[in-house]
């Protein structure tokens, strides 16, 4: 049995720009792949951005936005069906849903807007690590503009269970023609060699190891370990964040729903909750 819903309009993303724009707009969203942003990506504070709970206090990263508007449309029921979408098939204004209980569902639309084009030639490859020493110093990215592989080296506080707060674990960020990324060169070992060399050449060094014979200090080489690879497409957004920031606000239920929130601060997931994997 086919159980269909109709839509006056409909948003059709996984995008930050779609999930703000369905925000900003009152719209419904049909979240059929999420994109999710580069976890360590930041944004600068905009004064129209403190309806999502912002002040000019800390950086803004786009992963967390991206939880923020998820979960206020989610709650207030803007995105279609959340969660439960297994495959998908469309035909112009009309898309055939099977969820994860293998039921089959028609949602057709008056109007859908589609908001992301993929972008196929580049992707951008993430190589997570644990930097196990050499993890305290003060740097928050290295880069390397001369080469596309491995060009930014990104510093982070470690989540992992027993470090503390100066404790850093790294990610380094590549962009690379869809073939390389399964090309020798270009494999997760030579990302390593490539981090190691970065974080030596810039005077960071492992942990200490007592003194020589002469009282110079002594340092462990660095050491780091690989954990896992994210090789994410580009994507050409409908429109950009700054244009949508600058529509005439339709006060929907997301809306009312956030300032209620955020007024009485009962959401503990709202910051710092960007996705960073459980596994580092």
């Amino acid at each position: 049995m086919l159980t269909e819903y109709r839509f006056h309009k409909l948003n059709v993303g996984g995008s930050i720009e779609c999930l703000l724009h369905s925000f900003i707009n009152d719209e419904q969203v049909l979240l059929l792949n999420p994109i999710y942003p580069f976890e360590l990506e930041e944004m600068p504070y905009q004064e129209s951005l403190k309806f999502l709970g912002y002040d000019n206090k800390r950086a803004i990263k786009k992963s967390e936005m991206w939880d923020r508007l998820a979960f206020l449309l989610s709650m207030s029921g803007q995105i279609v069906f959340p969660n439960i979408i297994k495959t998908f098939r469309n035909d112009i204004n009309r898309f055939i849903l099977v969820t994860e209980f293998n039921k089959r569902i028609s949602i057709v639309a008056d109007e859908v807007s589609t908001w992301e084009e993929t972008i196929d030639d580049y992707v951008n490859v993430y190589d997570w690590f644990h930097v196990r020493s050499g993890n305290n110093h003060s740097f928050s990215k290295l880069e390397d503009p001369k080469y596309n592989f491995v060009h930014t080296l990104h510093f982070y506080p470690s989540n992992r269970i027993g470090a503390n707060g100066m404790t850093k674990d790294a990610c380094a960020e590549s962009r690379l023609l869809v073939n390389e990324t399964t090309e020798p060169d270009f494999t997760e070992g030579i990302a390593r060699l490539k981090v190691l060399k970065m974080m030596s050449d810039n005077g960071i060094r492992g942990q200490s190891n007592g003194y020589s014979k002469y009282g110079k200090q002594l340092h462990y080489a660095v050491k780091i370990e690989h954990t896992h690879r994210e090789i994410v497409h580009d994507y050409q957004p409908l429109r950009t964040i700054d244009e949508i920031l600058h529509d005439e606000r339709q006060e929907g239920k997301a809306w009312e729903l956030a300032k209620k929130l955020f007024r009485h601060k009962q959401i503990s997931i709202l910051q710092g909750s960007y996705r960073l994997p459980a596994n580092l």
